[in-house]
């Protein structure tokens, strides 16, 4: 009995020990602190959670991986520790065991407001709307003058299609908290508005109000480009993007200098013997669609997804986060330098084996599985090198229709390249030549498909995918308008409306505007 007393003041005084290193941010202090009560008491679940933060702090990805897979085994049903767990299965892109925490918990029926709509954003952004509806539905029963909850039910109706119960959910945020900006700016982008019918007045009244340089200012201005754009506008239209624009560069600056040198040295790793692949055999054929952000990447996901052999697998990081367990560092987006540098010596065939076993239940049985993520054109080179059996389909549009695409684009927390005119065109310009340098390395690899080609002939360029992929041809894949699966992306709206094939030279009535851009593209020799 004194025993026992002995070691829970020993766990007690090595707890104060961690809290105090963590709120000082002595990570390895606190790592140790945590460590050494899990050695005493390999149950304690708290110490476990705190070892896995700290130790991803350090940047030791595995054994903060490591940790929070212990801490999984002693989960119990209190909704405070499945939202935290759940938290950090999300930061380490462990969907499935995210998603089967949330349905066996029962944390729907426990939960207070706040933390279903919490975890209905987590488990949104891991592609299952319909069990986020249910989550954040129930926010909106247990709090109905929550402005969150209702914002966030009416984005994932948005997803889910369902359009009009969308809007009216999102008027409800807006309702009940007029300064509610994300929602001001995701019910510009849900249909196109008139000048019979549109919010310009409204936004305006919150902008005038908004703090500069702020997240809301950012967010109310795009959403202002976005109508008055619809009302063809465009002298208006172009000032609010612009202020947009200025105020993300103050939030998140583009370190152009970085980006740059990652693309270069990924070439420089990745030589035509580097990407080479060893022959494996898997049990499923993963389709990898890369490509700029907004060059029609939802289109192609959405014609393969319609395919009766094909899963489609939403926009995830799923390869990333085995390139993490990898290079034991915590990469920052799809790649950073510090991976590339590691993976030149790491394992590519457990890489492969980590993404097929981790994506698995993605398919639902099914043969092949789409992995859409826009900026995995980075990664090319690796998922070749550990998926033999891969397709990668590299989408390609029109430059300036895509620099211009990007540029109007509210990207939260990704291209921050697509704030600023110089910035975007250098970026596209490094893209091409990545992907030159791919077609150079692996050719037998990737497969180009231009966008324009694919909504004017959309039969026969969707036959020779379908051809590279392995599979027949389907005519009704090419039905994207159907209303079957959800659509998690910034063409969520205007991919259910069918194959659009007037949507190119948006950036026409801006071109004075866009001299920027339009010059440094040629100057680049990109147009």
């Amino acid at each position: 009995m004194i025993k026992q007393a002995s070691v829970q003041q020993e766990i007690q005084r090595l707890w104060s020990r961690g809290e105090a290193a963590t709120t000082g941010k002595r990570w390895r202090e606190a790592a140790d602190a945590f460590a050494a009560i899990v050695a005493r008491d390999p149950g304690h679940l708290p110490a476990l959670l705190k070892s896995t933060s700290a130790l991803l702090q350090l940047d030791s990805y595995r054994a903060a991986r490591n940790s929070l897979l212990a801490a999984m085994k002693l989960a119990n049903d209190h909704p405070g520790l499945v939202l935290e767990l759940g938290r950090k299965l999300r930061t380490f892109h462990e969907a499935e065991l995210l998603l089967d925490l949330v349905r066996q918990s029962g944390f729907v029926r426990r939960a207070d407001p706040r933390m279903l709509t919490e975890m209905a954003l987590m488990v949104s952004s891991v592609g299952d709307q319909e069990l986020a509806l249910q989550l954040v539905t129930q926010a909106v029963v247990l709090d109905p003058r929550g402005a969150q909850p209702h914002y966030l039910r009416g984005t994932v109706l948005m997803f889910l299609g369902r359009m009009e119960e969308a809007e009216a959910e999102l008027e409800n945020s807006i309702r009940l908290l007029p300064s509610f900006a994300q929602s001001h700016w995701v019910l510009s982008r849900l249909r196109k508005w008139s000048e019979a019918d549109n919010h310009v007045d409204r936004i305006r009244r919150q902008l005038d109000a908004a703090g500069a340089g702020t997240e809301t200012e950012a967010y109310l201005s795009f959403a202002l480009h976005n109508e008055l754009h619809d009302l063809k506008r465009h002298d208006e239209s172009w000032q609010a993007l612009d202020r947009g624009c200025h105020a993300k560069r103050k939030i998140d600056p583009y370190d152009e200098k970085k980006g740059r040198e990652l693309l270069e040295r990924i070439k420089s790793l990745c030589t035509p013997e580097f990407v080479a692949s060893q022959s494996r055999h898997d049990e499923y054929t993963p389709i990898f669609i890369v490509g700029m952000h907004r060059s029609g990447t939802t289109l192609l996901e959405r014609i393969l997804g319609g395919h009766s052999q094909v899963a489609d697998g939403g926009e995830t990081y799923a390869f990333t986060a085995q390139l993490k367990i990898a290079a034991d560092h915590k990469i920052q987006h799809a790649l950073d330098m510090a991976a590339v540098e590691r993976l030149a010596t790491c394992d590519f065939d457990s890489i492969g084996r980590g993404f097929i076993a981790g994506s698995r239940w993605r398919t639902k049985g099914k043969p092949f599985l789409t992995e859409k993520l826009p900026p995995n054109f980075v990664n090319a080179g690796f998922i070749a090198k550990s998926l033999p059996s891969a397709r990668i389909l590299h989408m390609a549009r029109s430059p300036v229709d895509t620099c211009f695409s990007n540029l109007r684009t509210y990207f939260s927390n990704a291209a921050l390249y697509s704030f600023d005119q110089i910035a975007l065109a250098n970026h596209f310009k490094q893209y091409q030549d990545l992907m030159h340098h791919w077609r150079e390395a692996m050719p037998e690899r990737l497969l180009d498909i231009s966008y324009d080609a694919l909504v004017t002939s959309t039969e026969p360029v969707s036959r020779d995918i379908f051809a590279f992929c392995g599979l027949p041809f389907e005519s009704d894949a090419l039905r994207v308008e159907r209303e079957t699966g959800a659509v998690s992306t910034a063409s969520s709206a205007h991919v259910r409306q069918g194959i659009l094939k007037d949507r190119g030279a948006a950036w026409k009535p801006y071109e004075s505007y866009l001299q920027p851009l339009l010059g440094r593209l040629s100057e680049l020799g990109v147009i």
